[in-house]
């Protein structure tokens, strides 16, 4: 009778072994790798250097676990066409995961040490096993989700399609050869296979989400009301008054332009030589220049020429050519060597016919609305939600008619959005960085300086907002509050994001709340309108994008 360690381990193998996987880069065996990684199925070499044998530093050490890995991913050989076999090309080795990246070799100053750290890790290995037999629906859950994401296996689409069905199929081929017949290992496999599918669905998912995501919609909105995220903050340059160095770089590059010339001054005793050359040149010339004058010719320097027109060199030249020929050179006529006026000049700039652009704008949507006079952004909130519930735009039917009044309704310009823009409802998720703590900045909601409008909660020093003392059973004192840690909000996206989203995905981003003026204004501007309207939120930034199962 096998123990459920080697049955897994052998099942593993059988699999490996018993199907042709797909040749090239298609990151399949990557993949398989890591997963053998994750529950165990593969070590992860623990590195040392011997403080005894300075000489086999740098030598790499292997163990048995290593040596059945290399007999495992052995395959059959290829046979060609005149009958000779050539040997399989040998596999990468699985790359480890990048938190042991960068760890200081483990000193060790006998062979028996060197067997502890070996012993030590083959018993994390099948604790990892021992895990995964023992809830392979969480370990699945971890492994799909936030183990991709630190492991980079998120940012490339195929890897969201093809690591959900490669566990589904090994995950079904224990079933199916009944590995574990034991009704809790069978039961909780099939139970791991509900995290798999909806894997399957929701990992490509994020990625579409996280390309369309903030839509044309948020982006003129953000146009209209000004950047309220974060985001990425402009450094300002650094001015010559700021630079700590001027004065001595300036007297360094000083003081060495110095030393050169010094150091290349030639002695005086070669200079006579050279002048009296140049003297010699510079009489010639003038008088060439003298019996030309004499000719009346007139003499143009090269200074000279540069600064004429192209007209008042043609005079010159017909001042001074044969009266008898009329012909005029053609490269006095072109614009080029070569070159007539009509042809187009080849060593000439491209133009290039770029598309102006466009800016997002609220005009495509809504046509010439008043949402800038009578709404504004009010409440900044910087938080991971969950996606409740979606709804396309209600028939225009439907939608009651506004009454024609003097001043901008912003009850009006609400229906108006209603009628154009589907409805996205979010809700808080707390706690859905406790198990992998990856960003823990966004592990609870944030309330950015750039929000304006009551909030229900404590917020502190960085935004961060905790509940006050009681607030399960005391409701807000403002009925117009905002609550981050358990209201909903109502996000107007386009309609054609709607097939995207799938109940309980994570969207982590900043929300910027649609708030009327006159909610923000005075109090007697607030007692025109005192009933409780529902408020519409847009996407400012998206910075993340979760599937529902996330661990």
């Amino acid at each position: 009778h096998t123990s459920p360690l080697d049955r897994l381990y052998e099942a593993a193998a059988d699999f490996r072994k018993t199907r042709t996987w797909p040749q090239g880069p298609t990151g399949i065996a990557t993949s398989w790798d890591q997963f053998r990684l994750f529950i165990g199925l593969l070590s992860n070499t623990p590195v040392w250097t011997r403080t005894d044998k300075p000489q086999l530093e740098d030598e790499p050490e292997s163990s048995d676990d290593e040596a059945e890995f290399a007999k495992e991913q052995t395959i059959e050989a290829q046979t060609s066409r005149s009958g000779s076999k050539r040997p399989p090309p040998p596999r990468v080795r699985a790359r480890p995961p990048y938190a042991l990246y960068g760890m200081e070799p483990i000193p060790v100053s006998n062979d028996q040490e060197v067997k502890t750290l070996l012993n030590n890790e083959n018993v994390r290995r099948e604790e990892q096993m021992i895990e995964f037999l023992n809830d392979p629906e969480l370990k699945m859950r971890i492994f799909l989700s936030s183990y991709m994401r630190k492991q980079g296996l998120i940012w490339t689409d195929k890897n969201l399609i093809n690591i959900p069905r490669l566990v589904e199929f090994f995950v079904r081929f224990l079933i199916r050869n009944r590995v574990f017949p034991e009704p809790d290992f069978d039961r909780e496999l099939r139970r791991s296979l509900a995290v798999i599918e909806l894997a399957e669905k929701e990992l490509i998912l994020t990625s579409k989400i996280a390309k369309q995501i903030p839509d044309d919609f948020s982006k003129a909105c953000f146009e209209c009301f000004g950047r309220k995220s974060e985001g990425y903050k402009q450094i300002d340059p650094i001015t010559e008054a700021d630079k700590p160095w001027p004065s001595k770089m300036e007297t360094v590059e000083t003081s060495s332009i110095k030393d050169e010339s010094s150091e290349c001054a030639e002695p005086d005793a070669k200079r006579p030589k050279l002048d009296d050359e140049t003297t010699h040149a510079k009489t010639a010339v003038d008088k060439f220049e003298d019996e030309l004058k004499a000719a009346n010719v007139e003499v143009i320097k090269v200074d000279d020429s540069a600064l004429m027109t192209e007209s008042e060199q043609l005079q010159i030249i017909r001042d001074n050519i044969n009266p008898d020929i009329e012909a005029i050179p053609t490269w006095a006529k072109s614009e080029g060597w070569g070159l007539n006026s009509d042809d187009p000049d080849p060593w000439a700039i491209p133009i290039v016919d770029w598309d102006p652009i466009v800016k997002p704008s609220l005009l495509p949507f809504l046509g010439p609305t008043a949402l800038p006079i009578t709404h504004t952004s009010g409440i900044v909130e910087c938080s991971v939600r969950r996606v409740k519930s979606y709804s396309e735009p209600p028939a225009p039917a439907t939608l009651p008619k506004s009454a024609l009044t003097q001043e901008e309704d912003p009850d009006a310009v609400e229906i108006e959005l209603e009628r154009h823009f589907a409805k996205v409802v979010l809700s808080p998720w707390a706690g859905w960085d406790d198990y992998s703590d990856e960003m823990p900045h966004m592990a609870k909601p944030r309330i950015l300086a750039t929000s304006s409008g009551p909030i229900h909660g404590v917020v502190g020093a960085d935004g961060q907002v905790e509940p006050t003392a009681g607030a399960a059973a005391t409701p807000a004192e403002n009925p117009r509050s905002h609550d981050p840690l358990n209201d909903d909000i109502t996000l107007l996206v386009e309609p054609a994001l709607l097939p995207l989203l799938s109940p309980g995905i994570g969207l982590g981003g900043t929300w910027v709340q649609l708030a009327r003026i006159q909610d923000l204004g005075s109090d007697k501007k607030k007692k025109k309108s005192q009933k409780i309207t529902t408020k519409y939120w847009y996407i400012d930034e998206l910075v993340l994008t979760l599937p529902s199962y996330h661990t």
